[in-house]
């Protein structure tokens, strides 16, 4: 404090320690008063603490960080003992509790949710590839698993040294379903797939597998050449025995073949095949078994050629007939043929692999012309008889020029006899190539021979065939018979056919006859002709 009366300054000083004024300085304050010209002045003297000021926050914040920093790794270790002890409690159930129960049973209940969704899954997964695998009419696996068991024991990574393939060919399938119908047909092949499974389930590394229509397999594993002969011998004897009780030609044939590492599934197949072709001219239900790869195709070409040739020269072949019955509008009813073929050894070798070889070296037309040439011989060997004939003309022979030249020179030489012939051609093959078809039938006409479509009413062109060829004849596909007590859709458009045909003046014959409830129904719709089972088996001519 100065002022005028003082000999100097008086000096106060607070030895107190307040924290405010002591962290924040205090700027001089100067007061000046109205009277004695008195000057108080108030000084706060902490400028030591000023001077430290950056040092105390330099170290605040390193100490901030530092906790910072011992807090989050504790925090961190907390919750990986936390995450184990929940992960622990989930994936094990004898694993001690944790206090986090809440949250370990929701997390245990989305587990046990997603394991449910993903076994169902699985399960599917499972099941559609068994689908995918399976033949729907024998329940054994189809061609794409035969395909992958096989390509797999070729695979050199497999280390397979010993496996057997057997490619069997059920022989009379065709014969069966045009002649018994399709019903009969899937029987047949349910009987032999049962026989396959007898004989390889004595053998645990055997599968076995439907391949195609007509074609069965079986892989064994582990198996040598024994055991492939004793299998074979079984599966023979079983054969023989159905061919007996069911008054078949043959069952089924057996190519066998030894399957090595390393080769193609081509190679292995055609050894197969090879050994099949072999099979189907040593008699009924007969096998062979090809062990090596030659460079020669003694049934590929040369010798089938050689078969087929003979059959022609020898005219070794062997008729039979299934009779047409008329049921209305005083249709006259006929025999159809059916050919069997017989080997040197006075075997009989299938039809369907006569005509498929045939096919493989450009022999058909030949077989097809030494058939009509049998027929007619027959036929002029009975000139009393006024029954009429069924024969049945392949596609080939349909488009071959040189064929229908032959025919049309033949049945005018055979005038007498061309009228008590019908031909029968499919349905598809007409439909497919209608100016050959146009043709054909026109040469018919022309000659004075009948004409009949099989298969008819498969097709969505069949009704149009009806303006474009006008066929003396239809036969009404087997697919539409099968279970017509039963199918009223089925009724509905074979009385339709039946409609349309007559229309045209134009029989209808149905085939595939097995009941009586069938023939009856197809009665009341005013069917021209019945051919069937039940109504005669196929005879020798």
């Amino acid at each position: 404090i100065t002022n005028g009366t003082l000999p100097m300054p008086l000096t106060y000083t607070n030895q107190q320690f307040e924290l405010l004024t002591y962290l924040v300085p205090l700027t001089a304050t100067t007061i000046r008063t109205d009277e004695n010209d008195q000057v108080i002045e108030f000084i706060a003297k902490n400028t030591q603490l000023l001077t430290q000021i950056k040092k105390i926050l330099l170290l605040i914040y390193l100490t901030l960080f530092i906790t910072s920093i011992f807090i989050n790794i504790i925090y961190y270790r907390l919750f990986k003992q936390i995450e184990r002890s929940i992960v622990q409690e989930i994936c094990n159930d004898d694993a001690p509790g944790n206090p986090f129960i809440q949250v370990t049973e929701q997390l245990r209940k989305l587990k046990n949710t997603f394991d449910c969704v993903l076994q169902n899954q699985e399960k599917e997964i499972l099941s559609l590839a068994e689908q995918a695998n399976m033949d729907t009419l024998t329940g054994l696996n189809n061609r794409h698993a035969f395909r992958k068991e096989l390509t797999g024991i070729l695979n050199k990574k497999a280390g397979q040294k010993n496996a057997i393939l057997f490619v069997i060919r059920a022989s009379e399938l065709n014969t069966i379903n045009s002649q018994r119908g399709f019903q009969q047909g899937d029987e047949y092949i349910i009987s032999i797939a049962k026989i396959l499974l007898k004989a390889a389930s004595r053998r645990v590394s055997a599968s076995v597998y439907r391949i195609c229509g007509s074609d069965f397999a079986i892989i064994g594993r582990e198996m040598n050449i024994t055991d492939a002969q004793s299998i074979a011998k079984e599966i023979k004897i079983q054969f023989d025995q159905y061919q007996g009780i069911n008054k078949l030609e043959s069952v089924a044939y057996s190519g066998i073949s030894a399957i090595i590492s390393e080769q193609l599934p081509e190679q292995v197949l055609a050894r197969a095949d090879m050994a099949l072709a072999k099979a189907q001219t040593e008699g009924g239900n007969s096998w062979v078994f090809e062990q090596n790869d030659t460079n020669e195709e003694p049934y590929g070409q040369q010798k089938w050629q050689e078969i087929i040739e003979g059959i022609i020269a020898k005219r070794a072949l062997m008729l039979l007939h299934q009779p047409i019955q008329a049921v209305h509008r005083n249709m006259t009813g006929y025999q159809q043929i059916f050919t069997r073929f017989i080997a040197e050894n006075n075997k009989t070798i299938p039809s369907d692999t006569v005509f498929a070889m045939a096919q493989r070296i450009d022999m058909t037309v030949k077989i097809e012309q030494l058939i009509i040439e049998t027929v007619i011989s027959q036929c002029r060997n009975r000139t009393e008889s006024r029954d009429r004939w069924g024969i049945n003309i392949s596609s080939s022979a349909m488009q071959n020029n040189a064929f229908i030249i032959w025919l049309e020179r033949l049945l005018l030489r055979e005038s007498h006899i061309a009228s008590s012939l019908i031909f029968e051609m499919q349905e598809a093959v007409l439909d497919s190539n209608l100016v050959a078809s146009k043709r054909i039938f026109d040469l018919l006409k022309r000659t004075g021979t009948h004409s009949a479509i099989c298969n008819f009413g498969k097709g969505i062109g069949s009704f149009r065939l009806f303006k474009d060829l006008r066929p003396d004849f239809v036969k009404i596909d087997p697919s539409l018979i099968i279970n017509l007590e039963r199918d009223s859709a089925n009724q509905q458009f074979i009385r339709m056919i039946i409609d349309v045909a007559h229309r045209m003046d134009c029989c209808v014959i149905a085939e595939s006859i097995e009941y009586l409830e069938q023939k009856q129904i197809l009665e009341n719709m005013y069917i021209d002709g019945v051919q069937g089972f039940f109504i005669a088996r196929p005879s020798p001519l």
